[in-house]
């Protein structure tokens, strides 16, 4: 069962217990941001360390996770979103959970990773924007989100 299942509560006939039963709220936020940043990082169809990097920095930071908390996290968002072709679910959960300040921050993340290997890739911008749409957010946090996270020098 994947992430897109967890996050809806679907149950296969043979589960007894389905694993959102056992998440906390906070675990699922968690799962639903790395796979956020995950998917601007895969968005471009490179596996760049820096991009990678910037996640590992994200969720330690935006969610404060220790360093030993984070690869695990990303591991298993990866393994879970392999193949997705929807944000919904995630932003959905995030619309949810969060506070406007929260997925702003999330935005701007998602920015970081995009900015990290020095190169804005025209999918990668095309998924920030989904994802802005889908978290229902103003134009001008997109900006904000986009200018804060730019690097001083690209």
């Amino acid at each position: 069962m994947g992430l897109l299942d967890n996050l809806f509560g679907k149950k296969e006939a043979s589960n007894l217990e389905s694993p959102q039963e056992t998440e906390t709220p906070q675990e699922q936020i968690n799962m639903a941001c790395a796979a956020l940043l995950l998917e601007v990082a895969e968005a471009d169809y490179a596996d760049d360390p820096k991009e990678t990097r910037a996640i590992l920095n994200a969720l330690e930071k935006e969610l404060n996770l220790k360093r030993n908390e984070v690869q695990p996290l990303l591991e298993r968002a990866r393994a879970e979103t392999a193949g997705a072709t929807d944000l919904f679910p995630y932003t959905h959960l995030l619309n949810q959970r969060l506070d406007h300040d929260q997925k702003c921050a999330i935005l701007t993340s998602m920015w970081r990773v995009a900015f990290a290997d020095g190169n804005i890739d025209k999918y990668e911008e095309l998924l920030i924007r989904r994802a802005h749409d889908l978290l229902r957010l103003d134009h001008a946090d997109f900006i904000a989100a986009k200018q804060a996270a730019r690097p001083t020098q690209i």
